[in-house]
């Protein structure tokens, strides 16, 4: 059941983009670029088991912002790229805080879900701490290296990919290395990590392929 779940949301992140890209513009990606910032902030909190591998959820809605990142910069050009990195970071550390600033709130003695969730927050505090500072350092990383590589002429998609392929150790390193050392055990940690980038590249990659396609799809006016 995990993977279908996991599929279909990869399916509906790419979905967003092609429907955002087909019939709208570029504003309606900065909204989309706040849901997608939320729904993976939020899903970080979140390890699913498939085949035996524990996926940090957020990672699908994550690499749709790093995608979204690379669509802004072969569509639109520097300068939109870096209001689009505010909005999100903007956005990401709002919402941390408010999650964080919940736990403050003192809940009534027939409560169980505030305790419930303060306990979930609380217990998983490096994730609100590190998450927003992994995805906004990968996406400032990212956004200087896809400008760089728009003036390549040769074979831009593949230095792309791996480029993006080594961006993404250093991010699934700091954000889910670190994260769970500090709340399961280094070791496991490491195990997840390594998963976690594996699966977190191939389903970039894939993004990447297909927003390349929609670059070939014309716009509905």
């Amino acid at each position: 059941m995990s993977i279908v779940i996991f599929l279909l949301l990869i399916c509906i992140c790419l979905g967003l983009i092609y429907i955002v890209h087909r019939y709208f513009d570029k504003h309606e990606f900065y909204i989309l670029a706040i849901i997608y910032s939320v729904l993976s902030f939020i899903m970080s909190f979140k390890l699913v088991n498939i085949f035996g591998i524990d996926i940090n959820l957020g990672i699908i809605f994550s690499s749709g912002l790093l995608v979204i990142l690379y669509y802004f910069v072969n569509r639109y050009g520097k300068g939109e790229d870096k209001k689009l990195i505010t909005t999100i970071g903007v956005s990401t550390i709002l919402l941390g805080i408010i999650l964080l600033l919940n736990t403050f709130i003192v809940p009534s003695l027939g409560d169980k879900n505030s305790i419930i969730y303060q306990e979930l927050i609380l217990n998983n505090l490096p994730i609100l701490i590190l998450y927003p500072i992994s995805l906004i350092g990968t996406l400032l990383f990212s956004s200087y290296t896809f400008n760089e590589l728009k003036k390549e002429n040769g074979k831009r998609l593949i230095k792309t990919i791996l480029t993006v392929v080594g961006i993404l150790f250093a991010d699934v390193f700091v954000f889910i290395y670190f994260s769970y050392a500090f709340i399961i055990r280094f070791d496991t940690s490491m195990m997840i990590t390594l998963s976690n980038y594996l699966v977190k590249s191939i389903v970039t990659v894939i993004y990447l392929l297909v927003v390349n396609k929609m670059f070939e799809v014309k716009k509905v006016k």
